[in-house]
């Protein structure tokens, strides 16, 4: 029977105790400096980019959270993984998708950005990543993972991974790998509703939880999903699943690091609540437990945690067993670094992206002077940026006729050659009937898949065809290394295709 504990028990002392360990498993986003000084004691802090657009601006914002700490140092957690997931994006190394490491295929490369990755955070005054992510890239409808995925063969997936999370640990940033057990065969956003990961116990064990097996007994963090699996539990997501965080994670695969939980505000656990899901998770086995956006949830969670103990129904064992490894994870943490430090691997950025860019067929030339980018979707990173002398056009993503008869007129107008920028169009029929009608009609035009290179098999009739696996700045920028200059596409699929 779970051990309780009232006022009655051991006085005031006790009931203060169990109130400071029950923040202490708690790590909270914050809105603003005067906030973050009203609510101290957590476990630490979750930043986002209200926090900082720069280093020089997230720093003074971690300055002082660190400040008002007299004991270990609070965990100053970010999502900071490269390509399309990347809090901090002024003064700092931009890394391309973890895919587009996937694709250059070199662990050292991979190790090189996590260690370029850890120098720009401990600048910012971060202790905790909140990467790299160990999910396949397994259902071309699945965007919220993505190119987030190093790809689809589960020991690439762990080698990458591991490499990055040397990097990240060489650097001095504690890598925590996500999202636990799997999120990427899953086509529903766990953000926006459940996903249930519906395969067989062999299947798992030979798939999504490969990745994670091999890291396991070594990794001082990892992140659970908000997914269901019905073959390990049939009732509850894997955050709250004790045969899951527990029996699994640990018994079986000799994790012995911090569980983190993903944001307890998402709406796949919608249906137990944020505080009512922090209790459940924290009893399946769960130690940090992640409020992203609302103090208050965190403060509630607290006190609900500290009844949950007095009632006995959660143990007060397994409180102190998850403010142990938090505290454990806290004491480790490295000072950050000045602000003017010389990084270690300046410009890996752009390599990766070069290293990433894949040929499937053609030659990958073109002439700036003598071409035009088609562009559907909005540009994170403009090829014409690279080269400005090139022309461009826009598009929606989802064009409608009239914007397709709008390219068409422009593109005959201009008389140059077509380089065709796509994004996802194997999930958005007109932008991938817009690209047929152009090749049709120019089928010596480019055509670049700039995201999942699950598009790729729609363009059969193209005769030139590459693959970049993201578009933010670094990744353009080695795509133009590779159209307009001499550099040579080595990258591969990290993925299989369905033709």
């Amino acid at each position: 029977m779970a051990q309780a504990f009232r006022p009655g028990d051991g006085g005031s002392d006790r009931v203060t105790e169990v109130a400071e360990k029950a923040r202490g498993v708690i790590l909270t986003g914050l809105t603003d400096i005067p906030t973050a000084r009203e609510h101290v004691g957590f476990a630490g802090y979750v930043l986002f980019s209200r926090n900082g657009a720069s280093v020089a601006e997230l720093r003074f914002f971690t300055d002082m959270l660190r400040a008002e700490y007299l004991d270990a140092p609070p965990i100053i957690a970010i999502d900071q993984e490269g390509g399309m997931v990347a809090r901090l994006r002024e003064g700092v190394e931009l890394i391309p998708s973890m895919m587009a490491l996937g694709a250059a295929g070199d662990l050292e490369l991979a190790q090189r950005a996590g260690e370029q990755t850890a120098f720009d955070l401990r600048r910012a005054g971060c202790t905790l990543d909140f990467a790299p992510v160990l999910d396949l890239a397994l259902d071309p409808a699945n965007t919220v993972i993505g190119t987030r995925s190093f790809g689809d063969d589960p020991q690439s997936v762990a080698a990458c991974g591991a490499a990055f999370a040397a990097g990240l640990t060489r650097g001095g940033i504690t890598p925590c790998y996500k999202h636990f057990p799997g999120h990427g065969a899953t086509s529903v956003d766990s953000h926006r509703a459940l996903p249930i990961l519906d395969a067989g116990e062999a299947t798992l064990l030979a798939r999504d939880l490969v990745p994670f097996a091999a890291v396991a007994p070594k990794a001082s963090a990892f992140m659970s999903a908000h997914v269901l699996v019905p073959e390990l539990d049939p009732q509850r997501p894997a955050t709250l699943s004790r045969s899951i965080a527990t029996d699994l994670l640990r018994s079986k695969l000799g994790f012995n690091g911090v569980l983190v939980t993903d944001c307890l505000e998402m709406d796949a656990l919608a249906g137990y609540g944020p505080v009512e899901a922090a209790v459940e998770a924290l009893i399946a086995g769960a130690d940090l437990l992640l409020f992203s956006h609302h103090v208050e949830l965190a403060i509630a969670a607290a006190a609900a945690i500290e009844s949950a103990v007095g009632e006995g129904r959660v143990p007060v064992q397994r409180l102190e067993e998850a403010y142990r490894r938090v505290m454990h994870l806290r004491e480790a943490a490295s000072r950050s670094l000045p602000l003017d430090a010389f990084p270690p691997h300046p410009n890996v950025g752009r390599e990766i992206g070069r290293r990433a860019v894949t040929l499937l067929r053609g030659v990958p030339e073109a002439d700036p002077l003598a071409s035009v980018a088609i562009s559907f979707g909005a540009d994170t990173a403009s090829l014409q940026h690279e080269a400005p002398i090139l022309a461009g056009l826009r598009a929606p993503a989802d064009p409608t006729p009239a914007d397709i008869d709008r390219i068409l007129t422009s593109l005959s107008q201009s008389g140059r050659r077509a380089i065709v920028l796509s994004r996802r169009a194997h999930l958005r029929p007109t932008q991938a009937q817009a690209i047929a009608t152009i090749l049709q009609l120019y089928p010596d035009a480019v055509v670049v898949s700039l995201a999942e290179p699950f598009d790729l098999p729609l363009f059969a009739a193209a005769r030139h065809l590459l693959a970049t696996y993201g578009d933010n700045a670094p990744s353009i920028a080695g795509l133009a290394d590779v159209l307009f200059s001499t550099s040579t596409p080595t990258g591969h699929l990290p993925v299989s295709l369905s033709s």
